[in-house]
This record gives C-alpha cells, sequence and structure tokens, in this order.
C-alpha cells in the first residue's frame, strides 16, 4: 500500500473515531443518525481494507458492534460498554496498519546533467533493491543560456545514463498526480544559474508541492572557504531535507540561515561512485586501449571554476598538455568540465580562439586523449594518477589512493580556512612539486603522502566508505514512513 494511501485511511479512521467519541459523550441518546454515520464511514473502510484479511475482520466486527447500538432504548452501561469495544477495536485496527500492512514508497529521482548523475546513484541502487519501494528515474530537460541570459538551446541527456537503469520519460511521468513519497534532486539552481536552466515545471518549489519530502543531494563534493559560508539557492528553502557531506559543511549551511533541522550529515554518493570505480570493470572506447598500452596514464581534470576566478587558467591548462605532447611515453587523458566550451562562449569569450587551437592541436598528438563523455569514472579507472585544478573530481580521487597533484592557487592551501573535505594531504604546484616531478614520482611508485592525503579526507567526510547511499536511502525512508 502506498504510503500516501495510508496516510488517507489513517485521516479517515481519525473521522470514524471523532464520531465514535460523539456517541460516547451522547450516551444512549445519541442519534440515529450518528450511528448511521459511524456505520457507513466503517463500511467504506471495510472496502478500502478488502485485502488485508485481519484488519478487514476487525472492522466487521466493529460494524456488527455499531449496528448493535440502539439510542434511547438501550441501558447506558451496556451502550457505554459497547462504544468502548469499538474505540478498542478501532486503535487495534490503526496498530494494524501502520506497523503490519506493507509500506509501499515511490521515490523519483530527477537527474538533468548525466555527468552529475552520481550524486543520486548510490541512493537509487539502494532504493531499487528494497522491495517497499518502487523507483523511478526520470531526466529532466534543461536549457543552455548564452551571456546576455537568454535561452538558446534545449538538452536532455536522460539517453546518456548507465543503460541497466530504467528510465520514465518526463513527459510520462506526472508526479503532479502520483504525488510521489519522495523526490530526489541535485540541481539547486532553478532559474538562477548563468549557464543552464532547469525547465520550469521542475523548479523546487514546484515540485515541493506535490512530494512530503524533497530531497537536495549536492551535484558536488565541497572543498574550502574563507569562512563558514555557502551560497544560499531557492531549493534550500523549498527541501524538505539537504544531504551534506561533513559537519562544517552543515555550519556553512546554517550560517547562511538555512534550518538545521533540514540538514543531514551523511556524506556524499559521489565518493560511493569513486570507490565502486575501483571494484567494477569499466567499459572504455576502443581506441583508447591502444593510446594507453604500456604507458603510464596521467588523467588531467580541469573544472570550470579556477576558468571565472583565475587570469591565469588557460597558461596553467596550456603548460599541463604542452608537458604531455612533449612527453609521448606517457599518455594524458584530459577531461575538460562538460561546461567549459559554454563557460568559455558565455562568460570569457576572449579565451575561445586559444581553447579551440589547442583543442585542434591535440587531436593530432598521438598520446592525448580529449575525454568529453560524461560518465567520468572509465577515465579515473584506467589512470595512475590525477593532475587536476580545483575541482570536485580532484577531491573524489582522493579516496581512490592514487596520486593526486593539485594545481591550487595559494589561497586553497591557508590553514585557516575552512575545510569542507581535508584535501591537504595532496602535492601542490604551489608547494614546489612541478609536473615533471609529479610525473618522475608516480613513474616510480612513489607517493609518501598517500596515508596521510587518505586519512585526512576520510576523517573530513562522513561515510567515506562507500556506505553512503545505503544510509542516505535508510534514512531518508525511516523519516518519510515516521512522520
Amino acid at each position: 500500500m502506498r504510503l500516501k494511501q495510508k496516510k488517507q485511511i489513517m485521516e479517515f479512521i481519525n473521522t470514524i473515531e471523532e464520531g465514535i467519541d460523539y456517541l460516547s459523550y451522547s450516551g444512549k441518546n445519541s442519534t440515529t443518525a450518528m450511528i448511521q454515520d459511524c456505520n457507513d464511514g466503517l463500511m467504506f473502510l471495510s472496502n478500502l481494507m478488502g485485502e488485508e484479511q485481519e484488519v478487514s475482520e476487525l472492522v466487521q466486527k466493529a460494524i456488527h458492534t455499531v449496528q448493535s447500538l440502539i439510542p434511547g432504548e438501550q441501558d447506558e452501561q451496556i451502550f457505554i460498554t459497547r462504544i468502548n469495544l469499538i474505540k478498542e477495536i478501532m486503535n487495534d485496527v490503526r496498530s494494524i496498519i501502520k506497523n503490519n500492512v506493507k509500506t509501499e514508497l515511490e521515490i523519483a529521482f530527477m537527474p538533468y546533467k548525466v555527468s552529475m548523475w552520481d550524486s543520486l546513484e548510490s541512493i537509487y541502487r539502494e532504493a531499487e533493491k528494497d522491495p517497499n519501494c518502487t523507483c523511478y528515474v526520470v531526466p529532466i530537460p534543461y536549457y543552455e543560456k548564452d551571456a546576455q541570459g537568454q535561452i538558446i538551446r534545449f538538452c536532455y541527456e536522460g539517453n546518456q545514463l548507465p543503460k541497466d537503469i530504467k528510465i520514465t520519460p518526463f513527459e510520462m511521468y506526472e508526479f503532479e498526480n502520483r504525488q510521489p513519497d519522495i523526490i530526489y534532486i541535485h540541481n539547486p539552481f532553478d532559474q538562477y544559474n548563468s549557464l543552464t536552466m532547469v525547465n520550469p515545471r521542475f523548479y523546487s518549489d514546484n515540485l515541493a508541492q506535490y512530494t512530503d519530502m524533497l530531497v537536495y543531494v549536492p551535484y558536488y563534493v565541497a572543498g574550502s572557504s574563507e569562512k563558514p559560508d555557502i551560497y544560499v539557492m531557492p531549493s534550500y528553502k523549498n527541501a524538505t531535507k539537504i544531504i551534506v557531506q561533513s559537519e562544517n559543511l552543515k555550519d556553512a549551511y546554517v550560517a547562511n540561515g538555512t534550518d538545521a533541522d533540514k540538514i543531514l550529515v551523511l556524506g556524499s554518493p559521489k565518493v560511493d561512485a569513486m570507490l565502486a570505480t575501483l571494484n567494477e570493470p569499466r567499459e572504455i572506447p576502443l581506441y583508447w586501449k591502444e593510446t594507453i598500452k604500456n604507458k603510464r596514464v596521467f588523467l588531467f581534470n580541469t573544472g570550470i571554476a579556477d576558468i571565472l576566478s583565475i587570469d591565469t587558467w588557460f597558461e596553467q591548462t596550456e603548460l599541463v598538455l604542452n608537458y604531455f605532447m612533449d612527453h609521448e611515453n606517457y599518455t594524458l587523458i584530459w577531461r575538460p568540465h562538460p561546461l567549459t566550451e559554454l563557460t568559455i562562449k558565455t562568460l570569457r569569450p576572449r579565451l575561445l580562439e586559444a581553447f579551440e587551437k589547442i583543442e585542434n592541436k591535440l587531436k593530432q598528438a598521438t598520446n592525448i586523449i580529449i575525454d568529453n563523455n560524461g560518465d567520468t569514472y572509465p577515465a579515473v579507472a584506467v589512470s595512475d594518477a590525477i593532475i587536476s585544478d580545483y575541482s570536485s573530481v580532484m577531491l573524489q580521487y582522493i579516496i581512490t589512493e592514487k596520486p593526486v597533484l593539485g594545481l591550487l592557487s595559494k589561497t586553497k592551501l591557508e590553514k585557516d580556512k575552512y575545510y569542507f573535505a581535508d584535501y591537504l594531504g595532496c602535492y601542490f604546484t604551489n608547494q614546489e612539486v612541478s609536473v615533471s616531478q609529479f610525473v618522475d614520482m608516480v613513474t616510480c611508485n612513489e607517493d609518501f603522502k598517500k596515508e596521510e592525503r587518505i586519512s585526512r579526507f576520510i576523517n573530513s567526510i562522513s561515510n567515506a566508505d562507500g556506505t553512503c547511499g545505503q544510509v542516505i536511502h535508510r534514512t531518508i525512508k525511516n523519516e518519510v514512513i515516521n512522520n
């Protein structure tokens, strides 16, 4: 039985009990009409619960007892005794429906970008194998914007999700009518993102009208901040619960006015996804196999935060790419953030020509792979180490136990910052570890900061052992049922 149906039945039982209480107060002077109303209510309840034999038998007993009430003609004590019996029966009915009748939850997962599906996937995997849950993955459409904020392109990435996930087209899933018990989202922006915007039907304020549990799970792993601070997004107000990775991150939400009761410190499913990569074989494109054969493989990850905040982003990126183009005994897999080109076109157009030139140059290199796939994890699986600017992928990669070289500014490494995830055990170019030194170190299987790096990160993140999705599913499910 759907949880929503259970709630409606419990409310209906409340109404019947109000009528029975009225009979109790009125005693043998109760009207025939009120007795008939209670009888009709019980008959309707009996029809609703016809498939639940234990409940149905109790309700039938209550009906027979109500029908034995004769106003004005019975002894007062007999009348009250029968009323009390009906109350006891209804208490038993309530208890059985609550505790013994199977509760089925309908859960809708609403990703919009396939590259961010990893923030929901481990929760989905747990919910999907729960016999009391019916799950729907409903990828939602979004739009890209130009520099003036005007919509320039309709986008839908549902067909890019893993093949074993059954997709429900967003046009076919009428959440307004279905009113799922839980909705999970990873997009907090609604209309307030300068690059993309989800379809207005899926704004968080609209979704919140049709579920009692709207859960926001961040699409990224948070790194650090100058102060306990975080941008306030519309979904923070509209969400029923917000999942965060650490106590420090919770403090940042609360410091910016988010209700502490909304925030659950349960970790990040993106860490689950990275750990799963180590244990599950990943399919890679055929041409990769020849390119990486018998070579050390370095993953070069570039996000979009530095494009917007660091004037030397392009020079830094070009330096790394040029190094590997000059060292063909290594393979480099470059993963620019999926929104890199759009960000440059929209917000840094002066870089566009140079960006396109280096892309064309790289296509001629025999040891460079440009990975524009939505799935990060094949590149993670085949790589021996990562070189990355400040991004979520760099933070996640720490859990693989492979070496990490961070291209971070000095401001990202100050001791008095607020660290939502502790990444200070990595190697950094700003701490005099050059790209060439890092490559040599990986080649020689040297990693003297390995234990420190892993320990710092694990101790700063909740449920960093691959159980985050399991814990989130169990916690949210229990919250919904108990409420």
